[in-house]
């Protein structure tokens, strides 16, 4: 029984370092090999191509946390995540014009009041609201 045991135990490590030699991870739920592709990682304002691995059979994708925390930094880099406290709004009509409300927080934190004055401006693609 030890032997046998021995053998199940070098058959084993044989096998992982064929796997960690591919670096082909398994899928959990079908355990067959995966495939390594270029996956799309989707952010507010565009997508990046970055490395991971899709499961033939049921399609289960991994992402390797390097691979991921290397998209998020470049992602961040090129402006394709939204700024902190970001919200977004439906604009509305007001008579002839095109309407934004505020909510009540930023109203509050930047202690704005009905005919307060405030500076629109476009930067790239964003269009900004400043109070004055």
């Amino acid at each position: 029984m030890t032997n046998m045991k021995r053998i199940y135990m070098s058959e084993a490590s044989q096998q992982q370092e064929e796997n960690s030699s591919k670096n082909r991870p398994i899928c959990h739920s079908c355990g067959l090999d995966m495939d390594e592709r270029i996956l799309k990682i989707r952010y507010p304002k565009g997508t990046l191509p970055v490395r991971g691995f899709v499961c033939s059979k049921c399609g289960y994708e991994i992402i390797s946390f390097e691979d991921a925390k290397a998209a998020s930094e470049t992602a961040e880099r090129l402006g394709l995540l939204e700024p902190e406290g970001a919200i977004t709004r439906k604009i509305t009509r007001s008579g002839d014009q095109l309407a934004v409300s505020i909510p009540k927080d930023i109203e509050r934190e930047f202690d704005l009041k009905q005919g307060a004055k405030v500076r629109i401006y476009t930067k790239h693609d964003e269009i900004i609201l400043a109070p004055v």
